[in-house]
């Protein structure tokens, strides 16, 4: 009987890869709006009940927390991937120099550069969408061969 409860929470597990794969692929950076704004409602209704049962430094601490991920979420998303796409771009403008300088190859400068276009697309662009849209294919992709693997068991 354990086999059978293992079984379909591999099935279950499956069909939630495959619905949050569909979300993010189909809503992109809504989705990521939602799960903030869940995180948020949920650090607030922690922190009330927390304080309704006299734990009032926790309490205190989860509420905080969750008007901060309301109100300044997707403020330090933007933050975070500036810096990261600039990260990045310097990384590729360093390696491009690099591959430069020294004997290089098509391949050899090639991935320099696209290490620049992606940091810039991140730094600048709307770089969130496309990895929201690969992360979701991967799911719904690793959702798929889990439904085919728990239905073997």
């Amino acid at each position: 009987m354990a086999k059978k409860s293992k079984s379909s929470s591999n099935f279950a597990s499956a069909l939630l890869y495959i619905v949050l794969g569909v979300l993010l692929v189909v809503f992109r950076s809504q989705t990521l709006d939602w799960a903030m704004t869940i995180a948020g409602v949920f650090f607030i209704l922690s922190g009330v009940i927390d304080l309704l049962r006299k734990n009032g430094g926790s309490g205190v601490v989860s509420i905080i927390i969750g008007i901060a991920v309301l109100v300044l979420g997707w403020t330090a998303t933007q933050i975070v991937l500036l810096v990261l796409g600039i990260l990045i771009a310097v990384k590729g403008v360093l390696a491009l120099l690099a591959a430069i300088a020294n004997k290089w190859t098509l391949f050899g400068i090639l991935f320099p550069i696209l290490t620049i276009a992606v940091g810039l697309v991140l730094a600048f662009g709307n770089g969130l969408d496309q990895i929201l849209v690969v992360a979701g294919v991967l799911l719904v992709v690793d959702g798929v061969l889990g439904l085919f693997g728990s239905g073997k068991k």
